[in-house]
This record gives structure tokens, sequence and C-alpha cells, in this order.
């Protein structure tokens, strides 16, 4: 009667080596091999794969350090919207500024360049 293990001894060399994969099982171990190989690849370049995770977490760090930006770009936003709410000589200073606006009884003297 065989058993379901089929041992086979093999002399090499002085020793005796145990063969345990017969002509069936590497078969076997084949088919296994390439499911192996073929769930790898799947991990790293699926859909949710390793590579998909790392881009997706460096879209992450670069959206995470946009906000950082933009939270204070709207600090400082609410700052001036704050002093030019409160402060009269905030508006004058935009006003001279921006809008080149005199007060009254000032003299206005421009240069040529």
């Amino acid at each position: 009667m065989k058993n379901a293990y089929d041992f086979k001894k093999v002399e090499r060399s002085g020793s005796i080596a145990v063969r345990f994969f017969g002509p069936i099982e590497k078969k076997y171990l084949g088919f296994l091999g390439l499911l192996i190989f073929g769930v790898l690849l799947f991990t790293v370049f699926g859909s949710r794969g390793l590579m998909q995770i790392y881009q997706m977490r460096e879209e992450r760090d670069r959206i995470q350090m946009n906000n950082a930006r933009l939270d204070d770009e709207n600090k400082k936003l609410a700052e001036q919207i704050r002093r030019l709410r409160t402060d009269k000589h905030e508006i004058e200073r935009i006003a001279r500024e921006e809008m080149m606006l005199v007060g009254k009884g000032e003299i206005v003297y421009q240069f040529e360049k």
C-alpha cells in the first residue's frame, strides 16, 4: 500500500536525501508558485496595491501642505479685515498707497524718473 506522501530515497555523494515532491506534486508546486506570484503582483500593482497607497500618501501630504498654507493666508486676511473694520489709520494708509489719494491740505510733489 502506498502512502499519501511518496518518499523516495536518493543517494547523493555518500549521503541519503529524501525527495518529497514526486511528478504530480511538482505540478501543484508550479501552480502554487504562479498563484503566489500573481497575488504579489496584485498586492504591489493592483487598484489598492502598495504603489497606489504610496501615491495616495504623497497626494495627501501635498494637500495637507496646501491646507496649511491656505490656513496661514486666511489668518492674515482675517487680521487685515479686523484692522480695516476697526482702525481708521489702516484705511487711510491703503487709500494713500493703493489709490494715490491725498489728505486735505497736503501738497503732492511729483518727481520724474
